[in-house]
């Protein structure tokens, strides 16, 4: 496979995973204005199918990734692959970090437990999904410029 190819094979589960964290950011707004038992109400229910998605999706985007890096360690698309692996991985380690302790928390919260500072709460699960948002984006503008790389290599040296 060209070094486009598994570019673009790499891409496919940075694209599910970017357009997840997507959502998460566009939703940050009106989150922010439900109240407690709305907001539980929407992280108990909604995101059902987010983790075994996300799951299967930043496991392949880390290893496909750093296939990516080793298969191209000796061209010149070595650096932008090492910082496409290193944006997926770091966001795997935040999620970790921020979110999951979080999702641990409120996941035996009840409308009628709701602590007071259930805000912070929220606002760390909110942070951790926007900073990874950010590694996801980066990561997706670098393979995608390595997926079109060899292209315009190709298509420069084609053309009279």
């Amino acid at each position: 496979m060209r070094r486009n190819g598994f570019a673009l094979a790499t891409l496919a589960p940075v694209v599910l995973v970017f357009s997840m964290l997507l959502a998460h950011v566009l939703e940050i707004p009106g989150k922010m204005r439900l109240d407690g038992a709305g907001w539980l109400t929407v992280q108990q229910h909604l995101y059902i199918a987010f983790a075994p998605a996300g799951a299967v999706g930043e496991i392949a985007s880390i290893l496909l990734a750093w296939a990516l890096f080793f298969r191209l360690r000796q061209t010149a698309g070595r650096g932008q692959a090492l910082a496409a692996a290193l944006c997926v991985s770091a966001a795997l380690a935040l999620w970790f970090i921020l979110v999951a302790p979080m999702n641990a928390r409120l996941n035996g919260w009840t409308a009628a437990s709701l602590p007071a500072d259930w805000t912070a709460t929220r606002n760390r699960w909110e942070a951790g999904h926007a900073l990874a948002f950010l590694l996801y984006a980066a990561a997706l503008l670098l393979l995608v410029r390595l997926a079109a790389g060899r292209d315009r290599v190709a298509a420069a040296a084609s053309s009279p």
